[in-house]
């Protein structure tokens, strides 16, 4: 018997809001009561249908957890134990064979098997046919005369050594054509794109749209992570609730008026600060030696004072040091 999760339980709100540890305590006494209702099914009084405190302990896990699992409905007591509650879009009931149907595979599998002897035998004989056609040959050459006999003996050996005797008669096969790997297109990817989108994306005219915003987005790889991004928040909305199924638009409207509310904000860079002489670097570095440079003069007339040469200085020393680090 198979424990099946569904492969959309990653986005269920229900498994999104449990903490990790008690979701894989949820696989495991999962998994624990599918092996019990297998066993239950050969032996009713090898399980009780429900797993206790002791099973609990032996999973791993606690009280505390369990009362999660039961608050987000995928738990619920049963019979002084639990067992686990087979969700939509989460996980699927087990299922249990019958005696019937164990004895039919058991039939099934008998019969592949007998059938697979008699193909095996087949291909023997279908083997010892050139030995066959060797001898009748030989046979047949005796009776027309020794020339053509021993003729029809070298054509049936030269048949037979070129797959029995040495390496070097084997002929090499013709290695088949290689198969390149098809590279990703703007195609596939909106196709891909398209079957994750939770709505629908319409008929011709409004498909091709899509299509067409998608290209111009995608030719961006920074924005097309950002759209990618708000996908994958647009589904979780979807799937909580958020947005109901009646309002999802069409691809084409979604990713012409709405896809960027979804979207994280673009990352700007930051502009590179260029120290001057009277930015708050300089400052902090030559303030404490103020007193110690002469104030007069004037910058507008072309003789500045020996203090701002000073602050100058320091602000280049400070640019050079930061384009060295750069490279």
């Amino acid at each position: 018997m198979w424990f099946i999760i569904d492969d959309q339980m990653a986005d269920d709100r229900r498994i999104r809001r449990l903490p990790l540890a008690t979701v894989g305590l949820w696989v495991k006494l999962c998994v624990i009561h599918s092996k019990g209702i297998s066993m239950q099914a050969k032996d009713p009084a090898a399980y009780p249908g429900y797993f206790d405190k002791l099973d609990l302990k032996d999973a791993g896990g606690t009280m505390k957890q369990l009362q999660q699992l039961i608050d987000s409905g995928l738990m619920e007591p049963h019979d002084g134990g639990w067992r686990p509650v087979y969700a939509e879009g989460i996980c699927r009931e087990p299922r249990v064979l019958t005696e019937e149907q164990r004895e039919a595979r058991r039939k099934a599998g008998s019969k592949g098997g007998r059938r697979k002897a008699a193909n095996q035998k087949a291909k023997q004989t279908s083997g010892d046919l050139p030995e066959n056609s060797q001898a009748n040959g030989e046979q047949n050459g005796s009776e027309t005369g020794s020339k053509p006999s021993s003729k029809l003996l070298g054509d049936s050996q030269a048949k037979t050594w070129h797959k029995t005797d040495t390496d070097t008669d084997i002929p090499s096969p013709t290695p088949p054509a290689s198969i390149s790997k098809q590279t990703d297109t703007p195609d596939a990817g909106f196709d891909r794109f398209a079957e994750a989108y939770p709505g629908s994306v319409g008929a011709r005219k409004t498909a091709t749209e899509a299509r067409s915003l998608y290209a111009a987005i995608a030719g961006n790889p920074v924005e097309l992570t950002r759209l990618q991004t708000a996908l994958r928040r647009y589904k979780r909305a979807v799937n909580d609730g958020q947005i109901r199924s009646g309002h999802i638009p069409r691809l084409n409207t979604w990713l012409r008026d709405q896809w960027e509310t979804w979207a994280p904000e673009p990352i700007t860079p930051t502009r590179q600060h260029k120290h001057t002489w009277n930015c708050e670097h300089v400052h902090q570095l030559m303030d404490p030696h103020e007193d110690e440079y002469d104030h007069s003069g004037s910058l507008r007339e072309g003789n500045p004072s020996k203090w701002y040469l000073a602050c100058q200085a320091c602000a280049d020393e400070l640019n050079q040091e930061t384009s060295k680090e750069k490279q």
